[in-house]
């Protein structure tokens, strides 16, 4: 028996008739749940697809018009029709953002793991003959460069990056994957959604590494060898050093000063008053700094008038003077390099010579902000280089990589010019240090926005 507008389901008392409209929305739930399997689109996101699917196994409601043992399911009053979405909600994390992020992690390690190897074999090279004549051991040289790895993944991080971006994305590009995921109703912001996340990332990495271990890398690069050939080197071994303390208008002149081994040789105290007059000049062969108490050896002091004239000599063998607040430390401070220090460093230097005048310590303010700034630039490669990259044609993808190592060439050269200005006190340390991350990062920004509302970048069309 047939009944118009109705189709016959299942057998005997269990079957029924079921409205014709409702089974080709039942039809249609399921190739679209099929398709969102193919296009490996995360199947916990068809929730709605699925609860239409599982109502579809329930009884129907049993009317008095229809055969006995029949169900029927009238057009329109089928108990669970929702909307066909007209896309899949975006996930976070779902299978395309693994996807990229697996082709762009293979590619940044391939880079990162080349510039740290491709720079060892130089330093061996270059530097081979000198632990042969010193005779170090293997264990010491590997310590050696591993205090350096943290400052060159800081310099070099943000390279990997471009080169891993300029390669993934390209070849995507080319393939049509990037178009692919267009097409899943995916915009240019959600698929570099994680490229960009994981900038963030390794932009708080560089940010670490940065605060103390990279500092002490450079230092360790440019001083290191000395200290093991020398037992010092030209930072902590100062030789006619001068160390002026306004607060206390004092003046040391030291021959000898080694920081490291808080040695102090040929010393010459000039104590001023507030008018920068001359009060006394001490003179002594050694110095020792125990406690907060400098003890002077072998020497003499002079006592001299307004008119620099000696008035009275007072010879000791060993002086004591507990009022003085200069340490051997904050004495050879003055010949730090801003680059080799580290952030508590910078800091404490900071608070102690605050008295210093302000183109002398706008060195150290300006390396001090350079901390923070400088990791940055691993998240302003992502922001631009990415949009560069996402092309639709082989033409473009050439522009793109040409633009990108243009505007990263740019980047690192605004760095050191503004660093330079900052140091020279041209500008403000603060200035210096973020102007180029702000103006860089506004320009990343425009590009995302260009290339997600499918607008034409200058000079790349």
């Amino acid at each position: 028996m047939t009944v118009k507008g109705y189709r016959r389901v299942g057998e005997g008392a269990k079957g029924g008739y079921v409205g014709q409209a409702a089974l080709d929305r039942v039809k249609g739930s399921r190739a679209i749940l099929s398709s969102a399997r193919k296009a490996e689109i995360d199947v916990k996101h068809a929730a709605p697809l699925q609860a239409a699917l599982r109502a579809s196994n329930r009884p129907f409601a049993h009317s008095a018009d229809t055969p006995p043992g029949s169900w029927i399911l009238a057009p329109g009053s089928y108990p669970c029709t929702p909307p066909t979405p007209a896309y899949f909600p975006p996930v976070f994390f779902g299978i395309l953002d693994r996807y990229l992020l697996k082709n762009f992690l293979l590619f940044f390690f391939y880079s990162i793991f080349g510039i740290l190897g491709i720079w060892l074999v130089y330093q061996l090279g270059v530097e081979g003959p000198r632990f042969l004549e010193l005779h170090l051991s293997a264990r010491v040289i590997i310590m050696y460069y591993l205090a350096q790895v943290p400052y060159m993944l800081v310099l070099w991080m943000p390279l990997a990056v471009l080169l891993g971006l300029l390669y993934v994305l390209t070849r995507m590009s080319r393939r049509n994957e990037i178009v692919a995921m267009l097409g899943a109703g995916r915009s240019i912001p959600r698929v570099l959604l994680p490229l960009i996340v994981f900038g963030l990332v390794l932009t708080g990495v560089c940010g670490y590494l940065n605060y103390e271990l990279a500092p002490t890398g450079y230092y360790v690069m440019n001083n290191r060898m000395d200290e093991v050939s020398k037992g010092h080197s030209k930072v902590t071994y100062l030789d006619g050093h001068v160390y002026v303390n306004r607060r206390q208008h004092r003046i040391w002149f030291v021959q000898l000063l080694n920081t490291k081994t808080r040695e102090v040789k040929g010393v010459e105290i000039t104590q001023q008053d507030a008018n920068e007059v001359i009060q006394w000049i001490a003179y002594a062969r050694s110095a020792v700094l125990r406690g907060h108490t400098w003890i002077l050896y072998d020497g003499k002091i002079s006592y001299v008038d307004a008119d620099g004239n000696v008035t009275d000599e007072d010879f000791f063998d060993k002086k004591e003077e507990t009022n003085w607040s200069e340490t051997i430390w904050q004495l050879g401070s003055s010949a730090l390099n801003g680059r080799m220090m580290t952030v508590p460093e910078l800091q404490h230097y900071l608070r102690v010579n605050s008295d210093f005048p302000q183109s002398t310590l706008a060195e150290y303010r300006t390396q001090l902000w350079d901390r923070f700034a400088v990791p940055v630039n691993v998240l302003l490669v992502v922001l631009m280089a990415s949009p560069l990259c996402v092309v639709f044609s082989r033409r473009g993808s050439l522009g793109g990589v040409a633009a990108g190592l243009f505007l990263f060439l740019a980047l690192f050269g605004a760095g050191q010019i503004f660093a330079a200005l900052g140091a020279g006190s041209r500008v403000s340390p603060l200035v210096a240090a973020w102007t180029p991350a702000a103006v860089f990062f506004v320009l990343g920004v425009a590009l995302v926005y260009l290339r997600s509302t499918n607008r034409s970048i200058p000079f790349l069309g």
